[in-house]
């Protein structure tokens, strides 16, 4: 059959070449004939060349015909081909034939399964690169097709690309006698199609995942969910409400309606609600109640319309949930509410102070009515000093619980100081001859037993009402804390009164105590001051005369000898020492009694520390100090007494250089400065010295008070700084002492300008240094 195949497409391809050459034979004939002098020339001669030609013209001819035809019939084969050829490119197939126990794959077909055709000669190969899973159905479709059936299957090979999904397909071709072992040579040829369906199953595999995790989803939802078509038959419901409905799988449900499931006048009722919902296409909620087999339940039903995306409607969607419970604790929470108003009413008759009797009456009828209690009690419990505890009766009912259940109220009283929560039981008695209970109820505080309260119940009390009423017990074990708290505060307000009138009557007797000693200590000051006033200018007069006999000794000729002339200079040292302290005292005393007025007037604090250096001049080359005026200094007029600002600076020159080691520095600055929104200059003097400790920069400026760095060193009595502060201060400035991150000490004055609007911004470089 191929030969014959092949056989025919030559002579289509080349009938025109067989055409000629059919010819050029025919007139080859002709002319050998006629050079052989043949028989068949004489009649050639004699018939002429047409005889001969004419039956190969007619061979030419019916060539030519069949070539034309084989020609039309090579372009259709052609033709089938290519769409054949696209066909297996768009199916996504190849070809294979089996014969003789091996197999033909055709390229595609390779290159669908990604495997070299010789690993697939036979079925044992093809078999073992088949996923393990897939083997058994392949071998039993290979069965089925050597007995003649035809047969399909897929199975999953391994691929480059990864794991592949094939549809194996093929029929028997021609039939031949089977062997023993089933593959011999005279099996039957069979050939068929392989195609990847790997797309298609890996769609199926997602679908398939898809679907689960959609029924997973609804199968987990407590409460019921459906899916509606158009009709209102079920298109999915999830599995609380097949089992609902009566069904044991929720696919059974497809197709079915409301009727199938719920009972009539249930099923009328939801097929009207979606029928509501598809002429609307609005979303719908709603509440029903559904008998149960203990009761009635109480379900939300929601239900809204699906479309498509071209907004046409496809059906309806809806879920039910039981809220009984919701429901029930909806009614609780308005029974509490009602509860709690009832307690809030209560407390505002206690707050605005209704009498007590009425108060505790209307209380004990809210507990009653709580508990559904048919008789009760409430008590306060009282401490006596030794901490035992008495019950006081607020409100009863009908019976005289304290004298008629002495043992219950007995044993109620032990759960004084104990660990019980306010409202616990703490004792109970059964009802005679009839079913309940007398209950006691505590209300405790910081482990005291404050309050009481009893109640005869016919039953148990239930969790709903159970709340009610520890809430009511709170709400009295608050009243009763308050009624304890107004009775400490009174007795705290008794006790604090007597206390503050005893105080009272002490703070008159030290206010009058402290008026003489007052008066006193003015009178002793006074004294004082005249004292030091008086003996001071008595003081001056002896201290002159000593002072001007020894300048006398010392200029008078002829000179004397030097051992008394150091004794007459020892006196004029001391006797100017002494005249110093004497001024001191005298200025201080004058200072503290307001004696010393202020001669203000402008003066420039930059000459003033000019004039103060040159004055100290001399003792600080004595010293071997070394003083230097720096900085940047603003032209600051001052309203100030001058002569008593150069004491002030001649003081603290002289202390910087008493204490200042040798050849070391003595810094005085100027500069503008602001204190509490106040224009004003600060003056700075700082030396080298030992520095001042950070407990004594007060200190310091106290009288006959030095720091801790002068005593026992350079002397002194303590009065410069204690003057210059009082001098300070009538100018209504400050005086302090600085902290230096380095060792020294720095005292700083600060002054106020004279208008801090007026003050010049120009200020003036200077520098002034003064060497030993």
């Amino acid at each position: 059959m191929n030969l014959s195949l092949q056989s025919a497409r030559h002579l289509a391809c080349h009938w025109l070449a067989y055409l000629l050459a059919a010819l050029a034979i025919g007139l080859l004939v002709a002319e050998l004939a006629g050079a052989t002098g043949l028989a068949g020339a004489g009649r050639v001669s004699r018939l002429g060349l047409a005889p001969l030609l004419v039956p190969v013209l007619i061979v030419c001819l019916a060539l030519w015909a069949v070539g034309v035809r084989l020609d039309a019939a090579r372009q259709e084969l052609e033709q089938l081909h290519v769409e054949l050829e696209r066909a297996h490119t768009l199916g996504r197939t190849g070809n294979w034939a089996h014969a003789h126990g091996a197999f033909e794959w055709s390229g595609r077909a390779r290159r669908i399964l990604g495997i070299d055709g010789a690993a697939l000669a036979s079925f044992e190969q093809l078999l073992a690169h088949v996923a393990a899973d897939d083997r058994l159905p392949l071998e039993r479709a290979w069965r089925a097709a050597q007995a003649g059936a035809h047969y399909r299957t897929e199975f999953c090979v391994s691929h480059p690309d990864g794991e592949r999904r094939v549809l194996f397909e093929g029929r028997v071709e021609s039939a031949g006698a089977a062997s023993a072992g089933g593959y011999g040579t005279d099996a039957p040829v069979l050939a068929g199609i392989v195609q990847d369906m790997t797309d298609r199953w890996r769609m199926e595999r997602e679908l398939h995942r898809a679907m689960r995790y959609q029924r997973a989803l609804l199968d987990n939802f407590p409460f019921m969910v459906w899916l509606k078509d158009r009709d209102l038959r079920f298109l999915a419901v999830n599995k609380p409400l097949a089992l609902a409905g009566g069904l044991n799988d929720p696919d059974e449900a497809c197709g079915l309606q409301d009727h199938d499931l719920w009972p009539t006048d249930c099923a009328d009722a939801y097929r009207a609600d979606d029928i509501e919902v598809l002429n609307s296409c609005l979303p719908r909620c709603s509440e029903s109640f559904v008998a149960s087999g203990t009761g009635s339940v109480c379900l939300e039903v929601w239900k809204a319309p699906v479309l498509d995306e071209n907004g046409e409607l496809l059906g309806t969607v809806g879920f039910a949930r039981d809220i009984s419970e919701r429901k029930r604790s909806e009614q609780a929470l308005e029974r509490s509410r009602e509860q709690l108003a009832m307690l809030g009413r209560l407390q505002a008759r206690f707050i605005r102070g209704e009498s007590g009797e009425a108060l505790f009456a209307a209380m004990l009828d809210i507990l009653l009515d709580l508990a559904d209690a048919s008789d009760g009690f409430i008590a306060e419990i009282m401490h006596d000093p030794r901490h035992e505890p008495h019950v006081n009766l607020l409100a009863s009912r009908d019976n005289d619980w304290l004298g008629a259940y002495p043992e219950l109220i007995d044993e109620a009283l032990t759960a004084d100081r104990s660990a019980q929560e306010s409202g616990a039981v703490v004792a109970s008695a059964a009802l005679d001859g009839q079913p309940g209970d007398r209950v006691c109820f505590a209300v405790m505080s910081d482990r005291r037993l404050v309050g009481l309260v009893g109640l005869e119940l016919s039953q148990a009390l239930p969790e709903a009402c159970r709340t009610g009423v520890q809430a009511a017990i709170s709400t009295f074990g608050l009243i009763l804390q308050a009624g304890i708290r107004d009775r400490d505060r009174q007795r705290a307000e008794t006790e604090m009164k007597r206390h503050r009138d005893r105080l009272s009557e002490l703070i008159e007797e030290q206010l009058s105590d402290s008026m003489s000693a007052r008066r006193l200590a003015e009178t002793a000051n006074r004294a004082k001051s005249r004292f030091m006033a008086s003996m001071s200018h008595e003081l001056r007069t002896p201290i002159h005369a000593i002072l001007a006999f020894s300048r006398l000794a010392l200029r008078d000729r002829p000179p004397l000898a030097d051992v008394t002339r150091r004794r007459f200079a020892v006196i004029r040292e001391h006797g100017d020492r002494l005249l110093a302290l004497v001024d001191d005292l005298l200025d201080l005393s004058r200072l503290e009694g307001g004696a010393i007025t202020l001669n203000a007037s402008s003066c420039d604090l930059e000459s003033l520390v000019a004039e103060a250096i040159a004055q100290m001049q001399a003792v600080a080359v004595e010293r071997g100090v070394h003083m230097r005026m720096t900085g940047l200094f603003p032209q600051v007029p001052l309203q100030a007494d001058a002569q008593r600002m150069a004491q002030v600076l001649r003081t603290l020159l002289d202390n910087a250089i008493r204490f200042s080691p040798p050849s070391a520095e003595v810094l005085l600055s100027l500069e503008r400065h602001e204190h509490e929104g106040m224009a004003g200059v600060l003056l700075c003097v700082s030396d080298h010295g030992p520095g001042i400790a950070e407990e004594d920069r007060e200190r310091i400026f106290d009288q006959f008070e030095q720091a801790a760095r002068l005593r026992g060193a350079e002397g002194g009595t303590g009065l410069g700084l204690a003057i210059c502060r009082e001098i300070v201060n009538l100018h209504g400035g400050w005086i302090r002492a600085a902290r230096r991150d380095d060792c020294g000490a720095c005292i700083e004055i600060w002054l106020a300008a004279r208008e801090p609007d007026d003050i010049p911004t120009e200020l003036t470089q200077m520098e002034m240094e003064t060497a030993t």
